[in-house]
């Protein structure tokens, strides 16, 4: 009796042992035992597949069509409290309304149908346009370049670029008077000349993005939002092509100045002891900088791309002036203009040293060859004294000249 007891207390523990086990249950089946996950993990494993990202699919019209699908919003809070809210169905109808985010007083409510467009593409390509055609007479069809921007934080970004108004008498495209973009709404209370050419819409998807931080490496991102603020945000990493004076494109900029091979964004973290250095200025979604980070991913360095070449070409016309400055201080000195009429050169780097507590230019003369500059003489010029010196090897000590 008391054996069958044992037994019982033992079949009992195990049967507790296998319902606290969540991992696996084991069962017999043709005398063999195997195990199989249970289903509350098999739905979570569901419900993390569908949070996976699966890059949209934009090479084919049905893969635009399933893109388009679906809620999307638009704030821009820089300029205004108004927000767009914009539903588009299956069959392409759509809803489109606007309203004010402080005081929810509605501005506007719109609905239509989205026709595809090809532009610069060929009929079988996907579209590069969509046209949205209104049932209300206030509005004309308004035409957009389409433009998927990136995925992050579970939610995608479509930019849409005004191409104008479609006028049904002239058969042409417009941007006068009325044939204005819908989403000038946007503006408020905005009585300027100023038009919104260009919209952001964003969509939950609930996406993950798989790209990580880049460590110890500078690139070139664009700003997509605020993690928690002054401790992270959003960038996607792109190849990023200067604009150059006269530029012409078939495109809008935005379009064609950056690109990815994967549209999707990163959560990098801020260098707190930089964070007001970094994030001091304000910072646009959708624009590009110029970001450095350290060997753990931490952004250390945050600039305008656009405001860095600005630096860059400024300091270079600098550097030039400084050049000449130095050139012309120089040849007042008969020994350097001696060696010039033989046939030496000036090797001016940029190069700086302090002396006698002051800021010179370091300068070299030597032999210029076609491939490399021997070095033969060394001095250093005080742009603002003018005055000049040479380097002494055998002391290591400056002489004034």
């Amino acid at each position: 009796m008391k054996k069958n007891i044992g037994l019982l207390t033992l079949l009992i523990g195990i049967l507790i042992l296998a319902a606290c086990d969540n991992s696996k249950t084991e069962i017999i089946e043709n005398n063999k035992t195997k195990s199989v996950l249970p289903l509350v993990q098999d739905s979570q494993s569901k419900k993390d597949e569908e949070k996976v990202i699966s890059p949209p699919d934009l090479d084919t019209e049905e893969g635009v069509r399933e893109y388009l699908i679906g809620e999307w919003e638009c704030n821009i809070e820089y300029i205004s409290n108004i927000v767009a809210n914009m539903t588009i169905h299956e069959d392409l109808d759509f809803e489109l309304s606007f309203y004010d985010s402080n005081t929810n007083e509605a501005k506007g409510d719109y609905k239509g149908n989205i026709v595809f467009k090809r532009i610069y593409r060929d009929p079988d390509d996907a579209p590069d346009m969509i046209t949205l055609q209104f049932d209300d007479d206030n509005y004309t069809e308004s035409d957009y370049y389409f433009f998927h921007r990136t995925i992050y934080d579970g939610k995608r970004v479509m930019s849409l670029f005004f191409a104008g108004a479609y006028d049904s008498v002239s058969e042409t495209l417009s941007f006068e008077g009325r044939y204005n973009s819908i989403f000038d709404i946007l503006r408020g209370h905005y009585d300027g000349e100023y038009n919104i050419s260009h919209v952001m819409l964003e969509k939950v998807t609930g996406e993950v993005t798989q790209e990580k931080p880049r460590k110890n490496d500078d690139f070139y991102a664009v700003f997509w939002g605020d993690g928690v603020p002054y401790e992270s945000i959003w960038l996607d990493a792109v190849e990023w092509t200067p604009r150059e004076e006269g530029y012409d494109p078939n495109y809008p900029v935005p379009m064609i100045v950056n690109e990815n091979e994967e549209a999707e964004s990163v959560l990098y973290k801020i260098d707190q002891d930089r964070k007001f250095d970094i994030l001091g200025d304000d910072v646009f979604k959708g624009d590009v900088y110029y970001v450095e980070t350290d060997e753990k991913g931490n952004i250390i360095s945050l600039i305008g791309a656009e405001y860095k070449e600005f630096l860059e070409e400024s300091s270079e016309e600098y550097m030039d002036e400084i050049k000449e400055m130095i050139f012309f201080i120089v040849e007042d000195i008969g020994e350097i203009q001696e060696y010039l009429n033989n046939g030496m050169s000036i090797l001016f780097t940029g190069e700086t040293i302090i002396i006698d507590g002051e800021e010179c230019y370091e300068i070299d003369l030597g032999t210029n060859h076609d491939d490399i500059f021997t070095r033969e003489l060394h001095y250093a010029v005080n742009i603002t004294t003018e005055q000049v010196y040479e380097y002494d090897v055998l002391n290591d000590e400056w002489e004034e000249k």
